[in-house]
C-alpha cells in the first residue's frame, strides 16, 4: 500500500511502498476513506527536530491524525465492532484516570500514542488504531467526517466551554475563519441563539463565515474594537473562541470581553500575552482547551448526521499530497483539505 511517511526530522516526508499492517490486540485495521490536513501537521513536519518526550515518536512514521474508514479487520480481544462499518478515529484514554472517569479522556495524562503523532496514521490506504479510539458512523461518508475529528472536534468542545454564557441576545466573536473556525461556525449556529461575529484577514474566509450563518463579519483592522464595541451597544461580548492564538488576537479578545465573559485560545501560534490588574474586566476569563473527548465527537457526528453542520472540505488524492501541505503553509486552503486514496473514493 501507499503511505506518506515521516523518516528524519526536519527532512520533507516521502510517499512510500509499505506493506498492510496488521492489528495487534485490543487494536482495528482501518481502510482509509479520508484524513483531514492540519495545521499541526506542519509543525511536525517543519518545525519539530525530535520527538516531544511525552510522545516518544520513532521514527519512520506515517503522518496523519483526523482518520475516516471502515472497519477492516480487528485484533485479538476486540469486541463490539462489525467489520464494514464506518468509523472515525479519535483519542484514546487511559480509561483509568479521574479524567478519563470524568469523560474528559482528551485531558488524561497517560494517553495512548495517537495515529499520525505516535503510530502510524491515515496519509496512507490502511492504519491500525486502538479500538477504544473508535467512533462509529451512521449515515456520514467517512472522508466527509474525517475532519470532524480534530478541526470539528476542537471546536466543538471550545464552544461547549463557553455555552452556558451563550443566551438570547448575547454576542460571541469567532477569531480565525479557517479549518477549525468554520466549524465553530456552523456548531455556535447549530446549538445556541448567540449573535456570531467572525473576524479574519481574509475576505474570503469571511465569505464562508457568511455562507455558514456568522451574522457579521469583521476584516481585522485597526477599526475591529470600535466596530464590535458599536456591535454590541457599547457592552462587549459575552464569548472569545480565538482560533489563532497570535499576540494581537488575545490582545482583541481583552479589547472586546466583558465583565463576566469567557475567552478560549484554540490556536497555537505560540502567541502571548501579559496577565496583570485590569488586563480584563473584571470578572472574565482566559482559558485554553486541547481537542475534545469522545463523546463530545458523538454529539458532533450526531449533528452532522442530522445535516446541522456540513464541513467546507476539498478533497485530493492521496497523490497530491505534497502539494497539499504546500498549499495550506501559503494558506491557500478555504476550509479543509482532505487526502483520500488513490483515486478518489
Amino acid at each position: 500500500m501507499k503511505a506518506y511517511r515521516l523518516f528524519e526530522w526536519k527532512k520533507p516526508p516521502q510517499l512510500v511502498d509499505v506493506p498492510v499492517p496488521e492489528p495487534g490486540p485490543g487494536e482495528v485495521l482501518i481502510k482509509v476513506g479520508g484524513n483531514g490536513i492540519c495545521q499541526s501537521d506542519l509543525h511536525l513536519i517543519d518545525e519539530w527536530g525530535a520527538s516531544p518526550p511525552h510522545l516518544n515518536i520513532q521514527l519512520p512514521m506515517t503522518i496523519g491524525h483526523e482518520i475516516g474508514g471502515w472497519v477492516e479487520a480487528c485484533g485479538p480481544g476486540v469486541t463490539g465492532l462489525d467489520i464494514g462499518v464506518p468509523c472515525l478515529v479519535t483519542l484514546a484514554g487511559c480509561g483509568h484516570c479521574t479524567y478519563c472517569a470524568e469523560g474528559w479522556n482528551n485531558y488524561c495524562p497517560h494517553k495512548l500514542p495517537v495515529p499520525g503523532i505516535g503510530l502510524d496514521g491515515g496519509l496512507a490506504e490502511y492504519t491500525v488504531a486502538p479500538s477504544q479510539s473508535i467512533v462509529p458512523l451512521k449515515s456520514l461518508e467517512p472522508w466527509l467526517a474525517a475532519p470532524l475529528t480534530d478541526a470539528g472536534l476542537s471546536a466543538y468542545h471550545a464552544v461547549r466551554r463557553v455555552l452556558p454564557l451563550l443566551v438570547p441576545g448575547s454576542t460571541v466573536v469567532v477569531i480565525g475563519i479557517g479549518g477549525l473556525g468554520h466549524m465553530a461556525v456552523m456548531v455556535l449556529k447549530a446549538i445556541c441563539s448567540a449573535s456570531v461575529i467572525a473576524v479574519d484577514i481574509s475576505e474570503q474566509a469571511l465569505s464562508l463565515a457568511k455562507d455558514l450563518g456568522a451574522d457579521s463579519t469583521l476584516v481585522s483592522d485597526q477599526s475591529t474594537v470600535k466596530d464590535i464595541w458599536s456591535q454590541t451597544s457599547g457592552m462587549g461580548v459575552e464569548a472569545v473562541l480565538d482560533f489563532v492564538g497570535a499576540g494581537a488576537t488575545m490582545e482583541l479578545a481583552a479589547r472586546i470581553i466583558r465583565p463576566l465573559g469567557h475567552i478560549v485560545v484554540v490556536g497555537r501560534s505560540q502567541g502571548s500575552f501579559e496577565f496583570k490588574d485590569r488586563a480584563l474586566p473584571h470578572g472574565a476569563a482566559m482559558s485554553t482547551t486541547f481537542g475534545g473527548s469522545k463523546l463530545e465527537l458523538m454529539h458532533l457526528v450526531a449533528l452532522a448526521e442530522a445535516g446541522r453542520i456540513k464541513p467546507h472540505i476539498t478533497r485530493y488524492p492521496l497523490s497530491e499530497v505534497d502539494k497539499v501541505f504546500e498549499m495550506l503553509r501559503n494558506g491557500e486552503i478555504v476550509g479543509r483539505a482532505v487526502i483520500v486514496p488513490d483515486p478518489l473514493q
